[in-house]
């Protein structure tokens, strides 16, 4: 099984790539004999060079803007899973959830099994498009710029779709995000783990019966 993990506007961070060694270490453990069947960790970032470090979220906005925007990130993320072979869950925070949602809406390839996206506000500009693949968007409390609440209308009847609304602000699961949250983040650590390693082992499952 591969795990793909897709990056916020900071990009492939330290930070972030910890957080993706915490959660596949928790899928092999939740696994348990299912690990003969492998669990690999990738990591896929908006940038072509990492910057070094932003200071602030505005600024790697500005920045992610300026050298990327969303259909950029479809393009490189598309390109990505293509060199991937074997069966793919999908993990994307904030605007890496955006791109997958774009991506997966039109044609998803078939060995993407799922995704699971946290806080992907761009997704409101998308609200027309419908994945191909079972997606759980995990919503925050609130956001600045929108209603959450009209969100979940737009998208509550479509049948790919799960929606969970967390009590955290936009970016808890970014330790270099204002609105980081210690708790919150141990705990998606291992709802994600168990959600993963669901819907990996209903995979095997429906593969032995076929």
């Amino acid at each position: 099984m591969n795990i793909i993990f897709v990056a916020d506007i900071f990009g492939l961070t330290d930070e972030f790539k910890h957080l993706c060694q915490q959660v596949t270490a928790q899928v092999e453990q939740c696994l348990g004999a299912a690990k003969r069947y492998g669990v690999k960790c990738h990591m896929i970032g908006p940038y072509q060079n990492q910057p070094i470090l932003f200071t602030c979220e505005h600024d790697a906005y500005q920045y992610f803007i300026k050298n990327v925007r969303v259909e950029g990130y479809v393009n490189k993320l598309a390109e990505k899973l293509l060199a991937i072979s074997g069966s793919k869950l999908l993990v994307g925070f904030s605007v890496g959830g955006s791109a997958i949602w774009q991506l997966n809406s039109p044609s998803a390839v078939k060995q993407n099994l799922g995704v699971i996206c946290f806080y992907s506000s761009q997704i409101r500009q998308m609200t027309q498009l419908t994945p191909n693949i079972p997606t759980r968007l995990i919503l925050p409390a609130t956001e600045q710029h929108f209603s959450v609440a009209d969100l979940r209308v737009a998208l509550q009847e479509k049948a790919t779709v799960t929606l969970e609304q967390s009590e955290h602000l936009h970016g808890f699961m970014n330790v270099l995000s204002t609105n980081y949250n210690s708790d919150a983040y141990q705990y998606y650590v291992k709802r994600l783990a168990d959600l993963l390693s669901r819907q990996y082992s209903q995979h095997i499952l429906e593969e032995k019966m076929l």
